[in-house]
């Protein structure tokens, strides 16, 4: 990456429909919107409510919180973040693209690890996104996977994601 690029980074094309994802480019940047629709789904560690993404955050309980217990939400002493994904497809009307991100760390294994080490007063916290919500993509677009020219794929492009987020659907 050049320091112009460092500096001022492209800035992904904003594809108003799902459907105008064909007419961009080979590894350009898009952003674009829709409905998660699941490939396959991961749990939340703490209640089990499925998701396609985790972002996931612990404090273990600690002796001393703050100054005389003013600062309790400030002063934690130990912090941990973590994320966990899966491929999940964004779907508008009957189009769909193909989201493949970072898969990230097993979170039921690393909050069973917290749990062992810092016993019931662990505090989580969790945001999800689940099947259905509506989320906003940022991501590379992909060339076309390899296939026989009778099939066809239940997506119109895949995407590398760079970054997702969920969005309030509009009023």
């Amino acid at each position: 990456m050049s320091l112009w690029q460092h500096l001022w980074p492209p800035r992904p094309r904003r594809l108003e429909r799902l459907s105008d994802i064909l007419g961009a480019g080979r590894d350009e940047l898009v952003t674009f919107s829709g409905s998660v629709e699941p490939l396959e789904a991961i749990h939340d560690p703490v209640d089990g409510e499925a998701a396609v993404a985790i972002d996931y955050r612990a404090s273990p309980p600690h002796s001393v919180v703050g100054v005389a217990g003013a600062l309790s939400v400030i002063s934690r002493t130990f912090h941990v973040v973590r994320q966990q994904a899966v491929d999940f497809l964004v779907a508008e009307g009957p189009h769909r693209v193909l989201v493949c991100v970072d898969h990230g760390t097993d979170l039921d294994a690393f909050h069973r690890d917290l749990l062992t080490r810092h016993g019931v007063g662990l505090r989580t916290e969790r945001a999800l996104v689940r099947p259905g919500d509506r989320v906003c993509v940022i991501g590379r677009r992909l060339g076309a996977r390899p296939t026989s020219p009778l099939r066809d794929e239940p997506y119109l492009a895949v995407v590398r994601a760079q970054r997702f987020w969920p969005v309030e659907p509009a009023s």
